[in-house]
């Protein structure tokens, strides 16, 4: 389990998204308590000496994460000074709204987002808050003299205040102020609570019960004679009315001015108020219950509920199914578990009613008394996510006993401690045993139980220096030890090393560490030939160097550096291509325009181009997060981000590059930079392509400067493996911003975790779609038009092979989802697309005469057409793309066939 901190600031950050001070020294876990339509606070104990102590201060702010997984802001308005600590307590920033007053606002018949925008305008002075609402019906709503939360929520100066007008509820997310219909959400969650389950309390109210109605409306409309009486009409009855079980109550609503009105007015209090159903609360201890080995699966249920979602209960009193909302709840926002939280069907609690000091008593809001049993459970809850394990305490009332076990519930645990007072033991069998270590109450170790260790000489141990290097045969194998750290070890699979945790890797043979190239053809087996020198994955190292700083680097990765300078003698190779002084090597887009399944969101596939691109021009996967991360806090990753809309001195793209003379726009300076340099970069400038090769070229060329502090050069930092390393390093070497960024150190550390698990998909082998010899024409990317003269994005690649009415094949099996469609001629003539398996489509534009039609499906290399020169041309070709999605939305989803297919 991840813990999360709480962060303290001086002053509201003008973005939310920044960190603050960490708040580390909680002398107990910090609590948020939110009340539907009430409350919303932030209390917690902090110690006096504790780091950042002077942050927690009345009139500063607290940021914290809340159970939908969001970040909310509080002010702190109250601190008390203990012995050893001092007690915070704040409420949600939304309510520093209150600081503002409203002498009059009247909306005469408006919807939510009319009656609200007129409290904004009615306010005494300007704030940040912005006034919300997706209500649609109609009220008339007058506040007069009174805070504006005040007005939506609480008293409004003695009239109705505004979730009571409109049957809403109100939404605090920092600045937003959202008047609602219903916060939270139905998912159809039905619970039976059972009856001898004590960490549920339940109350149940029959004596509120009305299922009979005698219903009074207004007056009839233009009919205000003073003789005349309003409309009424009784009885309006649920199902199921007897004379022994009915219960008569009144309503009137003077909006209804017609019987017809009055009764679906009526309706509306039995089908949503539910006033025929008793009114219910359970108050549930969600401390108590997660330690209930019973009732392991409810607690995982219940820990998906937020603040206003529907649960259908079965109460245990009545047996009766009651559709309750969360309306309260005290959350561990460290921990990110409820402590626990109460679910209702009385809303008229949180909604029209003032919220007096008697019903702050009678809800429980302040309570923070806990038994002494429920303070260990929360205890256990830290061990838990830090160990790995889970801490069980039964029985729950009054625990004789501990156990801790590799499963959250005793009846599957299998590897399990056993404490209580007769012993300790522990067991690979479950919690029954038998044990395999086991010691008395008298502190007698069962004799029984040791069968292996330094008693019966397995363990063989000899210092062999004066340095506390220590000698070990350990069942079998040759172990050298420092202190308590093993280094080496001789076993079967031959030389194994060792850091403080783990194996690095081994030198062997064949035999013994395994073959790494089970596939590869050599003039002699490998097998019973080979010394084996191998690492244990991604994150370890092979080091061969003749002298510091120089040599190879063979990453787990499968990656290799070399340091220094290489003079390669003989003919040097790359796929069975000889590369020599002519020739171009590396490639620094080894994106393939394919995404895992995982990737989704338009936001992740951005950072996945740069991730795939970086680990294909060799960076490690730490060193790959640290360019998302800057990337996070320099755009969001967005390639055309401008931060002065274009004005000269600021930056532009992914990585914000600027002009530092001041003289050109970021993006001017950008394309400048690819097409005036020696990078020759003809892609779209405004793609992660562009502005990804612009890097490579911009970094080792100038812009990468090595401080004292990360005195690495650009090659090195490729290869860092320390997250916060790199993220800073790229932060003080290639950013040099003004002000320090801890914050992007964490931003990397979570795309790490995002992709790093993730396989990079593999293109399914496409073919080309004209025989060959073919000749490449014209260039996927910028380039002057051939028809209009002026520069243009040339969205595809220009093939021809010296016959005009060459056949043209597809490039890969799919379905055309294109075939010659006159809504297209006018760009491409008679085009063909094809959608392939992938995700990814494929385009072959001005051809002649088509063969397929829509819908149809092919294989790789039939034919689709045949070659011309139909729609914008200057003579016969073909016009190929590939695209990730159809119609591409920007020029960011056209891709480069050559990374695809070798032509």
């Amino acid at each position: 389990m991840t813990q999360e901190f709480i962060y303290a600031y001086k002053k509201m950050p003008d973005d939310l998204s920044v960190n603050g001070a960490s708040l580390v020294d909680w002398e107990d876990l910090p609590e948020i308590n939110r009340v539907l339509n009430g409350q919303y606070r932030f209390y917690g104990n902090y110690s006096r000496g504790g780091q950042y102590r002077s942050y927690l201060k009345k009139g500063n702010f607290i940021k914290a994460k809340v159970p939908d997984g969001s970040w909310q802001y509080f002010e702190i308005y109250n601190i008390k000074k203990n012995l050893t600590s001092v007690s915070v307590t704040a409420r949600h920033i939304g309510f520093m709204a209150n600081k503002n007053f409203i002498v009059k606002s009247f909306t005469d018949n408006g919807n939510g987002s009319q009656i609200m925008t007129n409290l904004k305008n009615s306010l005494a002075f300007d704030q940040k808050f912005n006034y919300l609402s997706n209500v649609g019906t109609t009220h008339q709503f007058t506040a007069r003299q009174v805070a504006p939360v005040e007005a939506i929520i609480g008293s409004n100066n003695g009239n109705q205040n505004l979730t009571g007008v409109t049957s809403a509820e109100l939404d605090m997310d920092n600045y937003d102020l959202k008047l609602v219909k219903q916060i939270g959400s139905d998912n159809g969650f039905r619970i039976d609570f059972g009856i001898n389950l004590e960490a549920i309390e339940e109350e149940i109210d029959e004596e509120s019960i009305v299922n009979s109605l005698y219903l009074i409306g207004g007056v009839p409309d233009n009919d205000y004679d003073e003789d005349k009486e309003p409309i009424e009409y009784g009885y309006l009855e649920t199902d199921g009315v007897t004379n022994e079980n009915r219960r008569i109550g009144k309503r009137e609503n003077g909006d209804c001015k017609t019987v017809d009105e009055l009764i679906k007015w009526g309706k509306t209090l039995f089908d949503n108020d539910r006033i025929h159903e008793p009114k219910a609360t359970h108050t549930v201890s969600m401390v108590a219950l997660e330690h209930t080995l019973e009732y392991g699966d409810m607690y995982q249920e219940l820990a998906s509920l937020h603040l206003g979602d529907v649960a259908h209960v079965r109460a245990k009193e009545l047996d009766i199914e009651i559709k309750e909302r969360m309306v309260e709840y005290t959350y561990f926002p460290t921990l990110g578990k409820y402590k626990d939280f109460v679910l209702g069907n009385d809303l008229s609690l949180y909604t029209s009613t003032v919220n007096t000091q008697t019903q702050e008593l009678k809800k429980k809001i302040d309570n923070r008394t806990e038994t002494l049993v429920q303070n260990v459970l929360n205890a256990t809850a830290w061990i838990t996510g830090n160990s790995g394990g889970h801490v069980v305490f039964r029985p729950e009332k009054a625990p004789s006993e501990i156990l801790i076990m590799d499963t959250d519930t005793a009846a599957t645990a299998k590897r399990v401690w056993r404490w209580n007072l007769n012993g300790l033991g522990y067991s690979e069998n479950g919690v029954n045993g038998p044990f395999g270590i086991a010691m008395t109450s008298k502190g007698e170790i069962v004799a029984d139980f040791i069968k292996v260790g330094i008693i019966n000489a397995e363990v063989l141990e000899s210092s062999i220096n004066e340095l506390g290097d220590v000698l070990k045969i350990v069942k079998g194998t040759l172990q050298i030890w420092n202190e308590n750290k093993k280094i080496m070890e001789l076993t079967k699979k031959g030389m194994e090393f060792w850091n403080t945790k783990e194996s690095i890797g081994t030198i062997g043979t064949t035999d013994s560490a395994g073959n790494p190239f089970p596939d590869a053809s050599t003039p002699t087996p490998l097998e019973d030939n080979s010394l084996v020198i191998r690492t244990n994955g991604d994150g370890k190292y092979i080091l061969i160097s003749p002298a510091a700083g120089k040599g190879f680097v063979l990453l787990g990765n499968g990656k290799a550096t070399y340091f220094g300078d290489l003079d390669v003698q003989g003919t040097f190779t790359v796929k069975g291509k000889e590369i020599d002084g002519g020739n171009s090597g590396g490639n620094d887009n080894g994106w393939n325009g394919q995404y895992p399944p995982e990737v989704t969101s338009d936001r992740d596939k951005r950072y996945w181009q740069i991730w795939a691109m970086a680990l294909g021009a060799g960076f490690s996967k730490q060193a790959a997060a640290a360019l998302l991360g800057n990337a996070q806090g320099e755009s969001d990753a967005n390639p055309t981000a401008d931060e002065g809309n274009g004005a000269p001195g600021f930056g532009y793209g992914v990585w914000q590059w600027t002009d530092s003379t001041g003289a050109n726009s970021g993006r001017v300076y950008m394309i400048n930079l690819m097409t005036k340099t020696k990078a020759g970069i003809s892609d779209n400038p405004d793609t992660i392509t562009a502005q990804f090769k612009l890097l490579m070229w911009h970094a080792p060329n100038g812009q990468w400067i090595a401080t004292s502090a990360y005195p690495y050069s650009w090659t090195q930092f490729m290869t860092l493996t320390d997250i916060n390393t790199a993220a800073q390093a790229f932060v003080a070497n290639f950013e040099r911003p003004r002000d320090p960024h801890p914050e992007r150190t964490t931003w990397s550390q979570e795309w790490y975790d995002k992709f790093k698990d993730l396989e990079i998909p593999v293109s399914k082998g496409y073919v080309k779609p004209i025989a060959d010899p073919i000749t490449v024409t014209s260039e996927f990317g910028w380039r002057t038009s051939p028809i209009t003269g002026a520069q243009e994005f040339h969205n595809g690649i220009d093939l021809v092979n010296g016959n005009p009415n060459t056949p043209i094949f597809a490039s890969a099996d799919g379905e055309v989802i294109v075939a010659g469609d006159a809504n297209y001629f006018d760009w491409y003539g008679n085009w063909t697309v094809i959608k392939h398996a992938d995700g990814m489509y494929t385009g072959y534009a001005h051809q002649s005469r088509v063969d397929v039609s829509k819908g149809q499906k092919v294989t790789a290399s039939q034919q689709i057409g045949l070659m011309g020169t139909t729609g914008p041309s200057t003579g016969e070709h073909l016009h190929f793309q590939f695209m990730d999605e159809f119609y591409p939305s920007s020029a960011a989803h056209f891709h480069n066939a050559r990374d695809y297919i070798s032509f």
